[in-house]
C-alpha cells in the first residue's frame, strides 16, 4: 500500500479517443479507461459533435478509471487536457448554441480566403497562428456568414473548458487553449478586438483567464460519486501537457511528441514580438501561451507519423515486429530512386514515386529522409527564437521504434526517450494534484519550479 493516499485523474480528450488514467501521488497508474471520441461525420465530410454528448462521455471515462479498491484513497484532483481548437458557443445560461466542430473540419476556409491580406498578416502577428481553418475563429466566422449572430452574454468555451464546467458549474478560459482560438492577442494577453469584430462579438466572449494547475472549483454533487469533491483544473493543450508529463518543462528543453502528428515544442520565458510570431508562422510554427506560467510555447507539427504509418502499411508491415524489421534496418547513407511528397494542406494523402526497381528498404529510407527534413526545419526555426536547446525528450509510439528514434536523433542530437507511460494524462494528473495543493509528492516533484509563478497574467 502507498504511504501517500489520494488519487489524481488525468484525462486526454483526443481526436481519435479519450483516455483517462488514475494516478497515485507516487505516480503509479492504478486505473484506466478509454472510449472512442464519438464524432458525427456528415455527408459532406464535415465533422462535429453535440458538446454534451462529448462531456457525458468524458465524465463517464473519468469515473470508470477510478479503481474499485479504496486502498489508494479518494480522488483529490481532476485534470483535463486534449485537443485545443474544438469548442462551443454557449449563451448566458451556458446552453450550447451550436455543435462543437472538429478542429480539422475546414468550415470557414472560404470565408478566410475572402478576407484582405492585411488582416491575415495581422492575425498571425497578434495571435501567433497561421491564417487557416483550424482555429476556432474560422468556425465562428463561418457561423457569422450564415447569419447566426452572437447574442449578448454568450461565451466561447473550448471543449475541455466545457467539460470542466459540467463538473463544477464554473466557466473559465485556460490560456494555452485560448491561444488556439485566434481570438487572443499574444502581446497583451487580452481578447484581440479585430477578430472579435469580424464575428460580431466583443471582449466579453472570452471568460476570465485561469492558469493550468490551479483549481476552478470542486466536482459538484451532480457528477458521478467517484469524482465528487475533487479539485478540477483545465490542464490545457495536449501537446503542452504531454511535455509536463514527460518532465520537459524548462526553457532549455525540447519536447518531441511522436504520434500521428509529429510535434516539436519549445518554451520561452518571455513574450515574443509580433515580428517573431510572424516569422515563426511563416516557417510553419505557431506561438501562444504555455500551460506553464510565465512561458510562451513555440509549437511546430508535421505529419511524420501519418507518412511513416502509410508507408509501412503499403509495404505490408502492419504489426509492431514487421515495422521494426524494416525501420531498424534503416541506414541514413542509403541513396534511393524514390520520392515522397504530400499536398500542402493537412490531408491524409501520401504520394510515393518509384524510379526503377527499388526495395522496401529504399522506400523506407526515402520516407525517413522526407520526414526528418521537415522535423529538422521546425527544430532550427524554433532554435532561432528560443536559442539552442540543452535537453531533448521524445515520447509516443514512434519514439519507441529504434530505427525512427535513430533518425530523429540525427536532427535532434542528444535526444532521450521518455520511459514512462501516457505523458498527456500523466501531465494532466500532475496538474490536478497541484490544484489539490499536493506540491511535494513524487507526482508533482518536477513541477515545483516550472509552476512557481501564481498567474499567467504575470507574463505580460
Amino acid at each position: 500500500m502507498n504511504q501517500l493516499t489520494g488519487i489524481a485523474i488525468g484525462i486526454d480528450v483526443g481526436t481519435t479517443s479519450m483516455k483517462a488514467h488514475a494516478f497515485t501521488l507516487d505516480g503509479e497508474i492504478v486505473g484506466r479507461a478509454s472510449l472512442r471520441t464519438p464524432w458525427n461525420v456528415l455527408v459532406n465530410g464535415q465533422t462535429e459533435i453535440d458538446i454534451d454528448v462529448l462531456a457525458d462521455a468524458a465524465i463517464h471515462v473519468m469515473a470508470e478509471s477510478v479503481p474499485g479498491s479504496h486502498s489508494h484513497g479518494s480522488v483529490i484532483g481532476v485534470g483535463i487536457t486534449g485537443m485545443a481548437e474544438t469548442g462551443v458557443l454557449v449563451d448566458s445560461r451556458h446552453r450550447p448554441l451550436m455543435s462543437a466542430i472538429a478542429w480539422f473540419d475546414e468550415r470557414g476556409k472560404s470565408e478566410l480566403q475572402e478576407m484582405d491580406l492585411e488582416f491575415a498578416a495581422n492575425f498571425s502577428a497578434h495571435t501567433g497562428l497561421g491564417f487557416k481553418a483550424e482555429s476556432s475563429f474560422s468556425k465562428l466566422l463561418w457561423r457569422k456568414r450564415l447569419g447566426a449572430d452572437i447574442p449578448a452574454g454568450a461565451r466561447w468555451l473550448n471543449a475541455l473548458e466545457y467539460i470542466a464546467y459540467r463538473l463544477t458549474g464554473t466557466s473559465i478560459t485556460e490560456p494555452s487553449l485560448a491561444s488556439r482560438t485566434g481570438l487572443l492577442d499574444q502581446q497583451t494577453n487580452n481578447p484581440w478586438i479585430p477578430a472579435l469584430e469580424h464575428i460580431g462579438a466583443d471582449a466579453t466572449l472570452i471568460p476570465e483567464l485561469h492558469a493550468a494547475g490551479t483549481s476552478i472549483g470542486q466536482v459538484w454533487d451532480f457528477a458521478p460519486a467517484e469524482l465528487r469533491g475533487a479539485e478540477v483544473t483545465v490542464a490545457g493543450h495536449d501537446h503542452l501537457v504531454g511535455a509536463v508529463g514527460a518532465g520537459a518543462t524548462g526553457a532549455n528543453d525540447l519536447y518531441n511528441s511522436c504520434g500521428t502528428a509529429d510535434v516539436v515544442l519549445r518554451s520561452v520565458e518571455r513574450v515574443l514580438t509580433n515580428d517573431e510570431r510572424t516569422t515563426l508562422v511563416a516557417r510553419g510554427l505557431s506561438a501562444g501561451r504555455h500551460d506553464i506560467p510565465a512561458a510562451t510555447a513555440i509549437l511546430g507539427a508535421t505529419r511524420s507519423g501519418l507518412v511513416l504509418g502509410r508507408v509501412l502499411a503499403m509495404l505490408g508491415a502492419n504489426d509492431r515486429e514487421a515495422r521494426r524489421a524494416i525501420a531498424d534496418a534503416w541506414d541514413p547513407q542509403n541513396e534511393s530512386e524514390v520520392s515522397v511528397s504530400q499536398p500542402p494542406d493537412w490531408t491524409n494523402e501520401v504520394t510515393i514515386s518509384l524510379r526503377g526497381d527499388v526495395s522496401p528498404t529504399d522506400v523506407w529510407a526515402s520516407s525517413m529522409a522526407y520526414v526528418l527534413s521537415d522535423t529538422g526545419e521546425l527544430v532550427h526555426a524554433a532554435d532561432d527564437i528560443a536559442g539552442p536547446y540543452g535537453v531533448a525528450t521524445a515520447s509516443g509510439g514512434w519514439a519507441h521504434i529504434d530505427g525512427v528514434f535513430r533518425g530523429k536523433s540525427q536532427v535532434m542530437p542528444g535526444l532521450n526517450r521518455f520511459s514512462g507511460e501516457e505523458p498527456g494524462s500523466r501531465g494532466a494528473s500532475a496538474l490536478a494534484a497541484l490544484a489539490a495543493h499536493q506540491t511535494n509528492v513524487p507526482l508533482t516533484a518536477n513541477l515545483a519550479v516550472a509552476f512557481s509563478v501564481p498567474s499567467q497574467k504575470e507574463l505580460v
